[in-house]
């Protein structure tokens, strides 16, 4: 996007107020943890769209129930879900990517290890985090920011759209914007303490409640003419009059609304008539058409009388 993706006071702000003043003192964020980049990476993709905590706990979970992570490249989705526990955010897609990628580090290195990218170039470790298949742009880039200690700042959609909120962020800028300029605004020895405000921010920034179906209808009611049901009004300009009071408008609504009732009622009543009517034309008819045929037969007679006496009568 053009120009830039948020208020940079605000930002500067809230990663002063959510930055840790050191690293997180988790047992997990020791320096035996962040030794084996796998760990970063399999954190990471728990932390992805999810709270610390959550991902903290999973991760523990994971730890404790696995001999290593060739493990976890092994198992079930279904199998991992279950140590995970299925109501972990999006836990099935989730563990999908992180059973895909680790498959696709071993079949490349014959084993799960990242340790390669310790001697890699930045351009090139970032090239490979990026270009695996599947993986989020975010986990990438927190593997390389806290691991690498490259000058990145993750961004997922849920972090995004608590700072559009905040206002620290844009409304119409995207993951990838935010991220950019946010990286470009962050000093390089602060971008871990940024990644780590972010994430703690979005987790100390309550959701917002979803509208619900029935409210954003206008209640259970509305859709069936109810009490929930909404009235829709005119906007007031449009409703009053040329002296501004807007009673001539309201009285000529009332007497528009009672000439439509009595046109209905009018035009109900024509067509009940004209029904009448026609009923009664075909009775009439079915009445004259049955009684022709004994008039016909009364009429006969007296003509074959009469014939019977003109005619001249047989010698015998």
């Amino acid at each position: 996007m053009k120009g830039p993706a948020g208020n940079a006071s605000k930002l500067k702000s809230l990663i002063d107020k959510h930055a840790p003043a050191e690293a997180p003192p988790h047992p997990r964020w020791s320096d035996e943890f962040a030794d084996d980049p796998v760990n970063v990476f399999v954190h990471s993709i728990l932390a992805w769209e999810a709270p610390l905590a959550q991902a903290d706990a999973a991760f523990a979970k994971l730890s404790s129930r696995l001999f290593d992570w060739n493990d976890l490249r092994v198992c079930l989705v279904d199998e991992t879900m279950e140590i995970v526990g299925p109501r972990y955010p999006n836990a099935f897609a989730r563990l999908r990517i992180l059973r895909n990628t680790l498959t696709t580090v071993y079949k490349r290195h014959h084993k799960v290890d990242l340790a390669h990218l310790e001697s890699a170039g930045k351009r090139e470790a970032r090239s490979y985090l990026e270009g695996l298949p599947e993986l989020p742009t975010f986990v990438a880039h927190r593997v390389l920011t806290l691991r690498f200690r490259h000058t990145l700042v993750p961004i997922d959609a849920r972090i995004l759209a608590k700072l559009q909120d905040a206002g620290v962020i844009h409304a119409d800028a995207s993951e990838a914007d935010a991220a950019s300029w946010i990286t470009k605004e962050v000093a390089s020895d602060r971008a871990v303490a940024a990644c780590h405000a972010l994430h703690a921010f979005a987790d100390a920034t309550p959701d917002k409640p979803a509208r619900s179906a029935a409210k954003a209808r206008g209640g259970a009611g509305a859709a069936k003419g109810g009490p929930g049901r909404e009235k829709k009004t005119a906007p007031k300009a449009l409703t009053r009059d040329a002296g501004g009071t807007g009673a001539a408008s309201s009285s000529a609504k009332k007497a528009g609304g009672s000439g439509k009732v009595a046109a209905k009622a009018a035009k109900k009543a024509t067509t009940t008539k004209a029904a009448k009517a026609t009923k009664t034309a075909k009775t009439k008819k079915t009445a004259a058409a049955s009684a022709k045929p004994a008039k016909k037969a009364k009429a006969a007679k007296p003509a074959r009388a009469a014939a019977a006496a003109r005619s001249p009568k047989k010698k015998k």
